[in-house]
C-alpha cells in the first residue's frame, strides 16, 4: 500500500517555518537590546536577559 500524502493525512495547520522562526529571533534581539540599552540588564546578567526576550518573541511570533 502507497503512503498517504502529507496534505490528505490530517489536513491541519503546518508548524512555523523556519524563516518565521528567524523573524521573530531579529524582532526580539533588536527588541531586547533596546530594552537593556535603556533599562539596564537587571539581576540576570545581559546575555541572559538578551536571551529571553528572544526566545519570548521567537515563540510569540513564529
Amino acid at each position: 500500500m502507497p503512503p498517504v500524502p502529507s496534505s490528505a493525512a490530517g489536513g491541519g495547520m503546518s508548524g512555523p517555518s523556519t524563516l518565521d522562526k528567524a523573524v521573530g529571533l531579529i524582532i526580539g534581539f533588536i527588541f531586547g537590546a533596546t530594552n537593556i540599552i535603556r533599562y539596564g540588564p537587571g539581576p540576570n546578567g545581559m546575555m541572559r536577559t538578551l536571551g529571553q526576550y528572544m526566545l519570548g518573541s521567537a515563540a510569540t511570533f513564529g
